[in-house]
């Protein structure tokens, strides 16, 4: 039986975010939320299907985004009204009500939410599509009442805030959303119906072991289990309602495989021998990292990259802004291969991880004048700092001395 949910998109937050990092992805986010949606209520993040029972998207219509060739330089919210709507989103108007700018969504939110917890359909799971750590509380409610809670948002969470989550799609999820095939989607339903009647387990568990052995030897690189296990649902019979064949899990049942050499994350699993682990799994290779280098890493899943190499990236970064039109996924490819060809091997999502930072930095690898290697360094340990800061993580002088020295840049420590 699905799931009974309701989904809260703060549409302002995770727009503007978006695109901060992928123009691409956010016009798909925002032009075709009928896809997204579908696809994540057919989706691996949970081991049973979703109907959304409640599905509501609060949205500034008089917000926008800045871009050059719009009217007015401007690419206004209100364009995307009717994509939600035909989506099947209730579109809630939050206009701005202070001088600051601040609509009042997030309050509109909880409001909604917590109304929800009172109504007569029990609510089995909340959606909440946002980065505001201000929803803290509100989590701390809908935990309380034993309701699972999963968060969307591309970009920095604090720990706070995921904790309290059961289920978190950051910035590598929404893209295998947007990516992912929403036809594919409907007919994993028209699958899921079919198979209603009796289902030969002990085929579907061999189709499921084929096909991951196939991945995981065809792999270049990490793969990440929320696709891979979508890719699972939709191929294999049985294997969701199956409780993934009785181990309660899709990391469980592919650890069952006993792939040779396979590693997992949270996200992840990779080849150690064959591939080069997410940036939190990598280990230091005999390298002796500065304390303030191995805390960043730590708590912020800062790339493990060798002293020598960082300035490479940050010169890679700024070449690929000045020839090519920025596009995030064809960047993150380009410079690894780039830098590989360099003799610098490091892992795709390092790099994606270390362009997104850095954009957040403020150093856009699409603006009309590309920023020059240094330039990118800065916003990069620029944003890494903020970023610990806000998380209560305050580096002294010294340490950031150390930090940037670590990423060959300039720095004057304040």
């Amino acid at each position: 039986m699905p799931a009974r949910c309701a989904i809260f998109v703060d549409f302002d937050n995770v727009f503007t975010t978006l695109w901060g990092l992928d123009r691409n992805a956010a016009l798909r986010f925002a032009s075709e939320p009928a896809d997204w949606l579908q696809i994540l209520a057919n989706s691996s993040l949970t081991g049973e299907p979703r109907r959304w029972l409640v599905a509501r998207c609060y949205l500034n219509p008089a917000g926008y985004a800045p871009t050059p060739g719009e009217a007015n330089d401007r690419l206004y919210f209100s364009r995307f009204r009717p994509s939600l709507v035909r989506a099947g989103f209730e579109v809630i108007d939050c206009p701005v009500v202070s001088r600051g700018g601040k609509n009042a969504a997030d309050i509109r939110m909880v409001v909604d939410a917590l109304d929800l917890l009172g109504h007569r359909t029990h609510f089995d799971e909340f959606v909440l599509a946002s980065g505001d750590s201000d929803f803290t509380p509100l989590l701390q409610r809908l935990r309380a009442e034993d309701r699972r809670i999963t968060i969307i948002s591309p970009g920095y969470l604090s720990s706070a805030y995921t904790a309290i989550a059961d289920r978190v799609v950051d910035f590598d999820g929404m893209m295998d959303l947007l990516a992912a095939d929403a036809n594919a989607a409907s007919d994993g339903d028209e699958q899921r119906d079919a198979i209603d009647g009796p289902v030969n387990l002990s085929d579907s568990k061999a189709q499921f072991a084929e096909l991951i052995r196939k991945r995981y030897a065809q792999a270049g690189t990490a793969l990440n289990l929320a696709a891979l296990a979508f890719e699972a649902a939709r191929t294999c019979p049985g294997a969701k309602q199956s409780g993934w064949f009785g181990t309660a899990s899709f990391s469980a049942a592919v650890s069952a495989l006993d792939l040779p050499n396979v590693r997992f994350s949270q996200h992840h699993m990779w080849d150690s021998e064959r591939h080069e682990p997410p940036t939190a799994e990598r280990s230091n290779n005999g390298s002796e990292f500065p304390p303030p280098v191995a805390l960043l890493s730590r708590e912020l899943d800062l790339p493990r990259i060798e002293q020598a190499d960082w300035p490479k990236v940050f010169d890679v970064l700024s070449r690929y802004a000045k020839n090519h039109e920025f596009n995030l996924t064809e960047a993150t490819r380009w410079c690894r291969d780039t830098l590989a060809d360099e003799g610098v091997q490091t892992a795709r999502n390092a790099v994606g991880y270390i362009m997104r930072v850095a954009q957040f930095g403020g150093a856009r690898l699409d603006a009309n004048v590309a920023p020059e290697p240094d330039d990118i360094g800065r916003a990069f340990l620029g944003a890494v700092l903020d970023r610990a800061s806000a998380i209560g993580l305050t580096l002294s002088p010294d340490a950031e001395d150390a930090v940037a020295q670590w990423l060959g840049i300039e720095w004057l420590a304040e």
